[in-house]
């Protein structure tokens, strides 16, 4: 019994971190206000825990599982899209947005990032690579497999990876970043601008009429 009491307890330390980090930063949370909030004493969280830096630690790496467990390889996505038309094909972009921004706990993990990525190395390089880096380098891998497959105009599928994705890094700044709420994804307003995007992206690229 005692174990899967201090399973318990980690784990409701670590939410707690979490919850706190995202709404003051890391700088600015005392393992005091942790305990406090968890209603345990200090001693009790260095059972699981020796620092804060650790709980840092373990929350990028629990964001970082989840982008493994998610991810499916560009060779994959490529043979995905054999079957797809365009439409289809934005379908599963959004799909995939709401996939990673949709769950209350990842929202506040990004806006962990997004407050530490100026005074965090680790935490700007993961911003960087896993927001920016990564998704382009993967649309465009994509869209040029579109082009070679026929499936959509010709063109620069570097350029129409950055023009279709700038509008995603608009919605992150504008309902994630600057927002408060834990699940933006489920703004009706914001699913609405998200479809009016990918409708009018879908018949910029299209070959044909869908």
């Amino acid at each position: 019994m005692m174990g899967c009491e201090k399973v318990g307890t980690r784990e409701r330390i670590l939410e707690t971190a979490i919850d706190l980090f995202a709404m003051k930063g890391f700088n600015d949370v005392s393992i005091r206000e942790i305990t406090k909030a968890v209603g345990i004493k200090e001693s009790s969280l260095y059972n699981h825990f020796a620092s804060k830096q650790q709980m840092l630690d373990e929350i990028f790496e629990y964001l970082s599982k989840q982008f493994e467990s998610r991810s499916v390889s560009e060779e994959e996505a490529v043979r995905h899209i054999e079957g797809l038309n365009p439409t289809e094909f934005m379908e599963m972009c959004l799909m995939n947005f709401n996939m990673y921004f949709g769950e209350p706990k990842l929202m506040k993990i990004w806006r962990i990032l997004s407050i530490e990525r100026f005074r965090n190395e680790r935490a700007n390089d993961f911003f960087t690579k896993q927001l920016i880096d990564t998704p382009l380098t993967y649309q465009s891998a994509v869209f040029e497999a579109m082009m070679k497959k026929g499936l959509i105009k010709e063109g620069d599928p570097k350029a129409l990876a950055r023009a279709f994705y700038s509008f995603m890094l608009f919605i992150y700044l504008r309902y994630f970043e600057v927002g408060h709420q834990d699940n933006p994804a489920a703004n009706e307003e914001l699913r609405e601008m998200l479809k009016a995007h990918i409708n009018f992206f879908t018949g910029a690229i299209a070959k044909y009429i869908l």
